[in-house]
């Protein structure tokens, strides 16, 4: 979790200093049948360059999200492993609120849920009961 932490950083970072994807942005908005179809009826607000910025900026902030759940999703994980000896049973919360926090990667919940799963199979709380037929 921690390489895709700093993964997203340099991710955040340079977003906004990325020249290939504001030249893209640019591109796809000069090409855009909608954005022809006002600029020949003289109803362009916007300019290319324009929307291309704002776009990064928002995508910019919307990608704090994961960045902030991936943070949470350490910290629980670390307490998770800090309390595993001293209470078991909180630590199966913490690895499964990380899981939780960090679903949008994929892995690492699904490392997280195992870790969560085989501490409680150990502390003896899942019980099995056999089915009855009730005529």
């Amino acid at each position: 979790m921690i390489v895709f932490l700093s993964g997203s950083e340099i991710f955040l970072n340079s977003l906004e200093k990325n020249q290939l994807l504001h030249g893209m942005l640019i591109e796809v908005f000069e090409h855009d049948p909608k954005v022809q179809l006002d600029r020949s009826r003289g109803d362009t607000t916007i300019t290319a360059d324009e929307f291309a910025t704002d776009l990064i900026l928002f995508a910019k902030d919307i990608l704090m999200y994961p960045f902030y759940l991936i943070i949470f999703s350490i910290l629980f994980s670390l307490m998770g492993l800090i309390t595993t000896y001293v209470n078991p049973m909180i630590a199966v919360i913490f690895l499964t609120l990380a899981g939780v926090l960090s679903l949008f990667t994929l892995l690492p919940p699904i490392l997280l849920f195992l870790a969560s799963n085989t501490l409680q199979k150990e502390l003896g709380h899942f019980h099995t009961t056999p089915h009855r037929k009730v005529i």
